[in-house]
């Protein structure tokens, strides 16, 4: 069963696909396939199973894979943690472990392509040095997927203080961040499967002040400058009400390159700058955010305006796993409407495979199976009892598979995954890795207490202070 998400969305129950040179020959019946390529170098047994586009994650913050659970669910502490880990306690070892481990997850779970901030918490970026995503991006090689990694400031004002690798402490401006950015982009982008995208922290306050406002927008204008000699799109985080309309009136930084994600509790006036600037939006259905304001999807495809889903990463809880996030995607934007109609299972695929793809500008490489795009799919067993009966199965792939389901993983015509087996890596080595710079970060940190779980047995809900 080949998911084509071509075109025409055919889907071919006894189907199949060529590729050759990390490209797609052709996808047709396995009989016609067969004829037209008689003697295939290799095959990749897909019986009992759906073939599909790999998936997207265009929203993700690294470093979120090592800080998972921290302060049960005080998200409060949680996003404080993530400041001083990013700020004292995240050498380059840390990165290094953590895009290893969260690698290993998207790849097990279909997901090709991620986009990963180099930072999380409120913007809180480790570019004080080149260090950490240098250290990022050969984890990402030695997994294997396609990564884009958004990089861009902090906050002012500036400057903020970086505990370096010996310890003492270093205080960054913002000239300094962008020096970082512009050698990362340098020597990273478009590297192999490793592409860059610049960043902006997502304004939310409204502000009279007037030097304030001049700043940012200096700032925005010179990271939006290097991406454009690059080439790259431009990703901001953590949008809601007003803040579009703010993005583009007063700090000039939106257009049809730029990425947002969370976009709750938007105003008329920021759903029409969307459609006027062509911007995409990145919805998020298990984010904080997304519990905490609205992201109103449905009105946003009714206007036009391009709209993906993204797991926002793995922390505080949060899966990698994008076929879940899809399946959230569609009951979140139900329950809100009070209707069943809305989002249905194929239209929330397509947000995590084309729609997606359109958000990165990366529509004719990735994103269907289609005659000369990029050789990315996956398969997903359609056998297991949980996917049974054997009918309709593009649903059952959206609504009762999960990424344990994936079976194998193609990227760029490289076999990654086959039979959920990967002859590339090591996986207890990466895991046991991942721990043993978990453990080193709390002790640099402080914060090992956070990690020590209240499991609020009996309660309806945490005390908090």
């Amino acid at each position: 069963m080949v998911i084509t998400l071509d075109a025409t969305r055919r889907v071919i129950p006894d189907g199949a696909v060529a590729m050759r040179g990390g490209r797609i020959l052709a996808v047709g019946t396995a009989a016609g396939i067969a004829a037209q390529f008689p003697a295939p170098a290799r095959v990749i047994e897909a019986r009992g199973k759906a073939v599909l586009p790999g998936l997207i994650d265009t929203h993700a913050h690294a470093g979120h894979g090592l800080v998972k659970t921290l302060g049960n669910g005080d998200s409060a502490a949680w996003s404080e943690a993530c400041r001083t880990i990013r700020s004292s306690a995240s050498p380059a070892s840390f990165w290094f472990a953590e895009a290893r481990l969260v690698g290993l997850e998207r790849l097990k779970a279909g997901v090709t392509t991620g986009v990963s901030v180099l930072g999380g918490g409120d913007c809180i970026m480790r570019l004080d040095a080149p260090a950490a995503g240098e250290a990022r991006a050969r984890a990402i090689a030695e997994i294997g997927i396609r990564d884009i990694m958004a990089l861009g400031p902090r906050r002012p004002p500036f400057p903020h203080d970086f505990v370096m690798e010996d310890g003492s402490t270093r205080a960054i401006r913002f000239e300094d961040m962008l020096e970082t950015m512009g050698l990362l982009f340098e020597r990273l982008h478009d590297r192999g499967r490793m592409k860059l995208c610049t960043f902006m922290p997502g304004y939310r306050e409204a502000t009279h002040d007037a030097a304030k406002v001049a700043e940012i927008r200096k700032q925005g204008r010179a990271v939006r400058e290097l991406g454009a000699r690059f080439k790259a799109r431009f990703h901001q985080d953590g949008h809601r009400a007003n803040s579009i309309v703010m993005a583009d009136a007063m700090f000039g930084l939106l257009g049809p390159d730029a990425f947002l994600s969370h976009c709750t509790d938007l105003t008329g006036e920021d759903i029409a700058t969307l459609v006027r600037t062509g911007a995409h939006v990145i919805h998020n259905p298990t984010a904080i955010a997304a519990q905490r304001g609205f992201c109103p999807v449905a009105k946003l495809l009714d206007a036009g305006v391009n709209v993906a889903i993204a797991s926002d990463g793995t922390a505080p809880e949060h899966s990698g796993g994008m076929l879940r996030h899809a399946f959230e995607a569609m009951r979140y934007a139900q329950r809100a409407a009070r209707d069943d109609s809305l989002l249905p299972p194929c239209r929330a695929l397509e947000m995590i495979t084309l729609d997606a793809a359109a958000a990165l500008g990366m529509e004719r490489e990735i994103g269907s199976l289609e005659e000369g795009k990029r050789a990315d799919l996956i398969t997903v067993d359609l056998t297991a009892p949980h996917m049974a009966p054997a009918d309709m199965p593009v649903w059952r792939v959206v609504c009762f598979a999960t990424g344990a389901d994936v079976r194998d993983v193609v990227i760029g015509g490289e076999v990654l995954m086959e039979g959920r087996r990967l002859a590339h890596l090591d996986e207890a080595e990466i895991v046991a890795a991942a721990e043993a710079e978990t453990a080193q970060m709390l002790r640099r940190s402080g914060l090992a207490q956070m990690a020590v779980e209240e499991p609020g047995w009996g309660r309806v809900r945490y005390s908090r202070g």
